[in-house]
């Protein structure tokens, strides 16, 4: 077990220890790292880390070796990063719910390459399931990481969509990478580390719950210059992305098909925001995209309503 899975594995035993309160785990993870070398077995420190969490030193042995054989089962494949690692990617560092620790299987590269989200509804119809193809196809002949969360439905059309161009894709899971949810895409979550990357910010030894989907989202919205809602319900998971999206001051794509039906709100709600970008077809993504990310360089950000109106301007 490298350094950085050593820290990972104390950390994760923190969190057990202390009933899942990252916050107050990751609180003591900070001082103990100032104290002493994290990285030295456990058991070494499991007094300092006692005090520092202000329990007994049975319910630290207890979470370590629960979590310790987890850690030493995990893919050899499997690379834990922490934000001293040089694949580590940035863009995740000032936003809400930051991860301290991710696990990557596959190419880590394309955490630092330009990536859009695409994501939607898992029983989408079938014009859905036709853009959320050519939304793929498009972003992979542009250069762009398709990104997804592997849920049925919308989020595995788009990876399938970015393989079948020969492009690579990253998958954002709920889950550590030892499962896969749903098992329907077991063998796409196998493609997609051998052919672009899994992601998770999920230890191998986490007890999967379904808050933690939203976590998914979180990063994957901040790993992505911007998300494309293909199609959703009111309060689905990609809506809740595309709260995050804005939140996080990242672009939001949807098209003028969901904003025309009128059997959901969020596509209204969302369309005179900031940064939102209502389109047609998926070709406008790279183009608005480029003209969005240009003018943010060179205007800064008290332009963008402005920038915004000229980019609708230029769908015409």
């Amino acid at each position: 077990m490298d350094a950085t899975a050593s820290k990972a594995l104390h950390y994760e035993t923190l969190v057990l220890a202390s009933g899942g309160a990252e916050s107050k785990a990751g609180e003591a993870f900070s001082l103990a790292s100032s104290q002493f070398d994290v990285t030295d077995s456990l058991p070494l420190h499991i007094g300092e880390y006692a005090a520092l969490l202000k329990m007994d030193e049975s319910r630290i042995s207890e979470a370590y070796y629960h979590c310790r054989p987890f850690f030493e089962e995990m893919n050899e494949h499997v690379l834990v990063l922490d934000e001293n690692s040089p694949f580590w990617p940035s863009q995740v560092n000032n936003f809400a719910y930051r991860p301290r620790f991710l696990y990557v299987q596959g190419n880590v590269s394309l955490l630092k390459a330009p990536s859009v989200s695409v994501i939607g509804t898992r029983s989408p119809s079938l014009e859905g399931k036709q853009l959320a193809l050519q939304t793929a196809h498009t972003l992979a002949k542009t250069g762009y990481v398709v990104t997804s969360g592997l849920a049925l439905g919308i989020d595995g059309v788009a990876h399938k969509g970015a393989l079948s161009a020969g492009a690579p894709t990253m998958a954002v899971i709920g889950t550590p990478l030892s499962q896969c949810y749903p098992k329907e895409h077991t063998d796409l979550q196998a493609e997609i580390a051998k052919c672009g990357v899994v992601v998770s910010r999920f230890a191998p030894s986490t007890t999967t719950q379904k808050w933690h989907f939203l976590l998914r989202n979180r990063l994957m919205s901040a790993l992505s210059l911007a998300s494309v809602v293909v199609e959703d319900r009111d309060g689905g998971g990609a809506v809740r992305q595309a709260s995050f999206a804005l939140e996080q001051k990242k672009y939001l794509f949807i098209y003028q098909s969901s904003v025309e039906n009128r059997s959901v709100f969020w596509p209204r709600k969302f369309a005179n925001e900031s940064r939102v970008f209502v389109i047609r077809k998926s070709e406008d993504i790279p183009r608005i995209l480029k003209k969005a990310m240009e003018t943010k360089r060179t205007v800064g950000k008290p332009k963008e309503k402005a920038v915004q109106l000229d980019l609708f301007a230029l769908e015409e």
